[in-house]
Order: structure tokens, then C-alpha cells, then sequence
């Protein structure tokens, strides 16, 4: 899941020449080819399709945009599975939406250790910001909420 701040296609090329896959929204005004569609309904569109303008920065990819309609509102999402047989409309829309809730999990930690913001970027450097957050002679306490916010993480991903 990437949130619209990764809008960058050749990062996007490199993770799926990775075999690492994407889904992610498309950005209003965005320029694209349609290559083939796959489903055209009254509340589901998902087609084939080619964005990137062929230089480096911005290198032809191929994606599926999906646009699902909810009551008089179309969601439009992309993702690197190009296969609808494998990555159905409706799972690629229920994906997108849990990264909300991993999104708000974060947002509990940080607000519950007072992390407005990481001091570092190095990960020896989180592990020591969150084992002292709080009451500095309890590090304990960071490792805790931190080890806690991952087990509801991983449950709601079920």
C-alpha cells in the first residue's frame, strides 16, 4: 500500500522489477493510456493501463486502474497486479482501506509515547527513541505499547 506522497513511477518500476507489488490511489488530473478493460459496469471499471511520459523520471508502466462506485462517488485505485484474477476489483478497494487502520495505529503509538516525530532516521536510533519514551527509567514501556500496536496491527490484517 503507498500513500499518494510515493507517486513516483520509476520508484513504482523498481519495486515491481522486484516482484514487489503496489496498490495505491490514482492522483486527480492524472494522464494515462488505455491498454484493454476488463470490467465496464455501473458501479465497477477496471482496465489496462499505460502512465509515465518514457523518460527516466518518468518511465512507461503498466497498471491496472480500478475505479469502484460508492453510492454517487468513484474511488480510483492502482495497483501493479495485472491479472483481475488474481487481484479482484473489490479486494484491491478492502486492501486500500485497511492501510487506514495501520495509518491510525501509528497515528495511537506515537500520540500514547509522545512521538510527534523521530529524532532519526536509523533504526538503532528509533529503537532507542521508542524504548525511552515515556518514563525514561522504564524503557520498558516503549517496547511494550510498540510490541502491542504490532500484534493489533498484524490482527487486522486478517
Amino acid at each position: 500500500m503507498l500513500d499518494r506522497g510515493f507517486y513516483h513511477f520509476r520508484f513504482w518500476q523498481q519495486l515491481i522489477d522486484n516482484e514487489v507489488h503496489i496498490i495505491t490511489r490514482l492522483k486527480k488530473g492524472a494522464v494515462f493510456q488505455v491498454q484493454r478493460v476488463f470490467t465496464d459496469t455501473y458501479s465497477i471499471r477496471d482496465r489496462l493501463i499505460t502512465m509515465g511520459s518514457g523518460t527516466e523520471k518518468a518511465p512507461y508502466i503498466t497498471l491496472r486502474l480500478i475505479e469502484i462506485r460508492s453510492k454517487k462517488t468513484w474511488y480510483s485505485y492502482l495497483t501493479s497486479v495485472v491479472d483481475p484474477l488474481i487481484l479482484p476489483p473489490y479486494v484491491v478497494a478492502d486492501l486500500y482501506g485497511r492501510r487506514w487502520r495501520i495509518e491510525e495505529a501509528f497515528n495511537t503509538v506515537k500520540r500514547l509515547l509522545g512521538l510527534s516525530y523521530l529524532w532519526t532516521g536509523s533504526i538503532n536510533g528509533i529503537k532507542l527513541q521508542l524504548y525511552w519514551a515515556g518514563d525514561p527509567s522504564s524503557g520498558a514501556l516503549g517496547y511494550f505499547i510498540l510490541f502491542s500496536s504490532i500484534w493489533v496491527m498484524l490482527s487486522l490484517m486478517k
